[in-house]
């Protein structure tokens, strides 16, 4: 009866490993964009380390080579509800998150400042991080001559590459329509 069954094993490994091929080759998966602009040059993203509204640091590292990444510079004076940008995300964070984009958003606001703004408008569903001393914002060129920072979006691809152009990461041309690519991609 033993000799039986070890001849059944291999015939019936076949059929489930035959089974499971067939699955997933006809499976539909969600469109994926890759989204590196300049494939040209691409290099590692530069880590970081920022606060977030309860200050706790939040690390660039722990989603690198896990996922892709949109990282946004905004403006921290015009407050984190007057960005389209950031409400666009906000809004469609579900769709992003379900298709493995990690969103990060930096300014030079206060912990405690955004923390008065998440009473207002309510938390967002991914990280909301203060750079006041520019020490994010200057490694990835979002400064400018009079040391007033820049807003910009830049796409961090799943193995932690970003465009680069004159020796710093290069942001996306227009953020928003960035976005809305990122968002109609899912």
């Amino acid at each position: 009866m033993t000799y039986r069954r070890r001849i059944l094993v291999l015939p019936v490994a076949a059929i489930v490993i035959l089974g499971l091929v067939a699955y997933k080759l006809t499976r539909s998966y969600p469109r994926q964009a890759e989204v590196v602009e300049n494939l040209a040059d691409v290099r590692p993203a530069e880590p970081f380390s920022a606060y977030d509204p309860d200050n706790k640091p939040v690390r660039l590292g722990a989603y690198l080579g896990r996922h892709r990444i949109v990282l946004v510079f905004f403006d921290g004076g015009a407050g984190i509800g007057g960005d389209s940008v950031l409400r666009e995300l906000r809004q469609n964070y579900k769709r992003l998150r379900s298709s493995g984009v990690i969103v990060l958003a930096i300014s030079t606001a206060l912990p405690q400042t955004n923390r008065k703004a998440f009473e207002q408008i309510g938390r967002f569903p991914f990280p909301v991080l203060s750079d006041p001393g520019l020490n994010v914002h200057n490694p990835w060129g979002r400064v400018d001559a009079n040391g007033k920072p820049i807003p910009g979006l830049f796409i961090i691809d799943r193995a932690g590459n970003v465009a680069w152009k004159d020796g710093k990461p290069k942001p996306a041309d227009n953020a928003e329509q960035t976005v809305l690519r990122i968002i109609s991609a899912i």
